[in-house]
């Protein structure tokens, strides 16, 4: 397993609970917390299953703006 943090930016209470539960249903994906007051995203993951890349890419598609 990996960890990898990903500045984000503000999000509200319910766009963070939006980002976990999608980032979670992602193959690979093992455990995610999200820093609401800090705008910081970690994701625990499989390197195996998914990269970075791929997080940032999804967390895009979504509308999160990376740092």
């Amino acid at each position: 397993m990996e960890t990898t943090i990903f500045n984000v930016n503000t999000l509200s209470a319910n766009q963070a609970l939006e980002l976990k539960n999608w980032l979670a249903s992602m193959p690979g994906v093992d455990d995610v917390a999200i820093d609401v007051g800090g705008s910081k995203v970690t994701v625990i993951y499989d390197p195996a299953t998914t990269d970075r890349g791929s997080l940032r890419t999804s967390m895009a598609s979504v509308g999160v703006l990376l740092q």
